[in-house]
């Protein structure tokens, strides 16, 4: 009997803020590669944290605001 790793269910929240960081970034005309720069992870990573496939962590959150220039609360501030 082998056993199948489920995929976790990402919550509907983590898809809209993905939508709304992707967002940010094209009306700030920054490239993916530029926002991971700055906010020292892996592009790969921010890819999928935009298409809602990963969730992410509060702590990978502030880096994300951090590389935007902006504040955690004013990342946070989108119409979910």
């Amino acid at each position: 009997m082998s056993k199948r790793k489920q995929k976790k269910e990402i919550p509907l929240f983590c898809i809209e803020f993905g939508k709304h960081i992707r967002a940010l970034r094209k009306e700030k005309g920054l490239s993916i590669e530029r926002i991971a720069f700055k906010a020292d992870i892996d592009a790969q990573n921010l890819r999928k944290y935009e298409l809602g496939k990963q969730e992410m962590k509060i702590s990978m959150m502030k880096r994300i605001a951090d590389a935007f220039e902006i504040s955690t609360s004013e990342l946070l501030s989108f119409d979910k």
